[in-house]
């Protein structure tokens, strides 16, 4: 039986080699590699309680005190896309989502929830105002239908991104893997939300009527928004985002 002490030193090593400092991670990844060579262990052995892996959780307030289908599913699949997880409350100003990921993928989500719904809201009332004296269809259920076609797109284009970026079981310089050091992330991840929230419920939004007209424009526009998350001021392109 391993000693509790080389676990605990393990899980500490595995949490720095999550920090954001490349030679502080660097050098805790080589030590934990070398200490689990010698007590013949893998990750899956010292860490599959999450606890090596930087959480955090940060707050955006909704744009309506009515939780709208459109915003809850953006927020929930660009949490997915970069491994993260978004809870809705209800609070006295009327709903708001709670991002629960790694410290990067935490500063990645909210940027990019919080720009792609200010363009879908932009583009949204472009499309309705154009649509004006062409239609009976009331504006609100237009711009509905329109941000629901958007989404449709935007969320295919997250799971493609996903998908070419999801982590393989090929060693780095370290003989980590990158399948591996998901269990890490993703356990500490459903750790900080069990903690937060430790009366989670499972709900889901209604459905809601469209404008095939709306629909059809949105999804097609939602190839002309742009995925790329600006950190610091600075835009970037996801990894394996094909543009």
């Amino acid at each position: 039986m391993i000693d509790q002490k080389i676990i605990n030193k393990l899980q500490k090593l595995l949490a720095l080699s999550a920090s954001d400092n490349e030679n502080e991670s660097a050098l805790a990844m080589k030590k934990a590699e070398e200490l689990m060579r010698e007590h013949n262990l893998s990750v899956a052995d010292v860490a599959l309680d999450g606890s090596g892996a930087h959480v955090g959780s940060a707050e955006v307030c909704g744009l309506t005190r009515t939780c709208q289908t459109w915003e809850a599913s953006l927020g929930n699949f660009i949490a997915k896309t970069f491994n993260g997880r978004a809870i809705r409350t209800r609070n006295s100003n009327g709903w708001s989502f709670t991002f629960v990921a790694g410290q990067t993928d935490l500063i990645i989500i909210t940027d990019l929830f919080e720009r792609l719904r200010a363009t879908i809201k932009r583009m949204s009332q472009a499309y309705v105002n154009s649509a004006k004296g062409f239609t009976r269809i009331h504006g609100k259920s237009l711009h509905n239908s329109y941000r629901l076609g958007m989404i449709n797109t935007i969320i295919q284009r997250l799971e493609r991104l996903k998908q070419n970026t999801a982590p393989t079981d090929a060693r780095n310089a370290f003989g980590m893997t990158g399948t591996a050091l998901m269990v890490i992330k993703d356990k500490a991840v459903d750790q900080r939300v069990s903690r937060l929230f430790p009366r989670l419920k499972t709900t889901t939004s209604r459905a809601s009527r469209v404008d095939g007209n709306a629909y059809q424009q949105g999804m097609t526009d939602g190839n002309n928004v742009s995925l790329h998350p600006s950190i610091n001021g600075k835009p970037s392109a996801p990894l394996g985002l094909k543009m």
